[in-house]
């Protein structure tokens, strides 16, 4: 009996040593890497950033509705600034949870990697993101944010958060600068595997932050610096945008709900058609479609019109296309802050020039040319008084940004050009300034967010000033 235990103690053995044997290489799944190349979560990082911001109940309803770009003939409560809380909480939950989060995962593998071309684009897309929530609600998580052991995130003031975007662009500027590791071009939405004009993104989305706060902040020297050196969007090649495919769920948000989900009460707005016809612009034929009456029509903002959908132009082929382009930033936005720029002497630039490019910019991006219109802005533009040649930038800039939602009713915050009134029936008493805060930090992070909404002047409201409107 002894002998047999023994026995059965030496087969157990035996067994087990064979079972341990190349155990790890064995019951590893190929399928199933453990560790993920950091540029993998670079393609869904983009993605879902110019998703969020370019949905229409978000960027449309609230962003090109909000700057009357675009109008609404039925279902118009967000237009009248009703806005749903769910549309509002969904901006920023998708925003931190899917882009800020996954961008600082994608640094931690690249940086592992020693990929600095792909730790520098985790650090602009951050610095993206984090504009556009403090953009849209002022006071948020930054220093705290996707910090897996803060549960509840303090706010951080716009100052903070401003200041924090900066240092990730110029941080980003020196990666580039540096200049190693691969970013395949099947991963790159943006450029391609271009590390060049990441480079020139991150420099040129840290001058339009600059010039956000250049009302609250001396920013001309930092300005002057970046022009100096040189790593600016210089042509339409150097725009930042996403390529939408031409069918869903890949194509441009716009089409994904105008188009594929019949949603034809949106429509260009009167103030857009009115402008645009007044100056003879050849962008109106790109931006809106003629009603039934062969005429450009735009709706009222805020009128209701749920009968006739038809006497009113819907928004143009281009803007209801599926391959719309989802732009990030465009070098005519860049070529209209440098114009400013120099109106206002921060650079010593030739402001005419640089207006010109901006309008030719845009012009090249909507496959249109005017030279009668470029020389009847530039006619005047040079001699003009400064507040005059401000509006006209402003103006330029409002039109070129059609269709970005968000960014132009920023824009329009920051400039306040063209001069806008709240839209027929409103439910305030003035154009939003910001959005209310999500409902889910009112009841999962209550203490953070009194805090902060005590340091926002009239509190969590939709008129509320943001820091860099005062």
């Amino acid at each position: 009996m002894k002998k047999i235990s023994i026995l059965f103690v030496a087969l157990i053995g035996l067994f087990s040593a064979s079972c341990d044997k190349d155990f790890e290489t064995v019951n590893t799944d190929p399928n199933n890497p453990t560790a993920v190349p950091a540029h993998l979560l670079l393609g869904n990082i983009i993605r879902i950033n110019q998703n969020a911001i370019y949905g229409m109940q978000q960027g449309g309803d609230m962003g090109m509705c909000w700057a009357q770009q675009v109008s609404k003939v039925q279902y118009n409560d967000e237009e009248r600034y009703i806005p749903r809380r769910g549309a509002i909480d969904g901006i920023w939950s998708t925003l931190y949870a899917s882009v800020i989060s996954d961008a600082k995962s994608m640094y931690t593998l690249a940086e592992a990697e020693g990929n600095t071309n792909l730790m520098g684009i985790s650090l602009v897309l951050q610095a993206n993101a984090f504009q556009i929530l403090t953009d849209l609600y002022g006071p948020v998580p930054f220093t705290e944010a996707c910090n897996p052991s803060i549960l509840k995130p303090a706010y951080d003031s716009q100052e903070v958060v401003y200041d924090g975007i900066l240092d990730l662009l110029t941080q980003a500027d020196a990666k580039f600068a540096s200049g190693s590791g691969d970013v395949p071009a099947s991963s790159d939405l943006v450029y391609g595997g271009n590390t060049a004009k990441w480079r020139k993104l991150a420099n040129s989305l840290k001058l339009k932050a600059l010039m956000r706060i250049s009302g609250v902040r001396s920013v001309g020297a930092d300005v002057q610096a970046l022009v100096a050196a040189g790593n600016l969007m210089a042509s339409n090649s150097d725009s930042a945008q996403l390529a939408y495919l031409a069918a869903q769920p890949d194509a441009n948000p716009i089409y994904e709900t105008v188009v594929y989900g019949a949603r034809f009460e949106y429509k260009v707005s009167s103030v857009m058609v009115n402008m645009l016809q007044s100056t003879t612009d050849p962008r109106l034929a790109v931006y809106a479609k003629m009603n039934s009456a062969n005429a450009y029509v735009g709706n009222i903002p805020g009128e209701e019109h749920s009968g006739s959908y038809a006497a009113y132009s819907s928004l143009g082929t281009l803007y209801q296309s599926a391959t719309l382009p989802g732009v990030i930033l465009s070098n005519a936005q860049v070529q209209f802050l440098l114009a400013e720029a120099s109106v206002k002497g921060y650079i010593t630039g030739d402001a005419t020039t640089y207006l010109t490019n901006g309008i030719q910019s845009n012009f090249t991006f909507n496959g249109v040319s005017s030279a009668a219109y470029i020389s009847q802005i530039e006619s005047t533009f040079g001699t003009s008084s400064v507040a005059v040649q401000e509006e006209v930038i402003g103006k330029q800039t409002w039109i070129a940004l059609y269709g970005q939602g968000f960014e132009s009713w920023t824009e329009w915050r920051r400039t306040g050009f063209p001069a806008l009134s709240p839209v027929v029936n409103a439910a305030e008493t003035a154009v939003p300034t910001r959005m209310y805060y999500p409902s889910t930090e009112i009841s999962l992070n209550r203490d953070s967010y009194n805090a902060a909404t005590a340091t926002i002047t009239g509190g969590d409201t939709l008129t509320s000033p943001l820091w860099w409107m005062n």
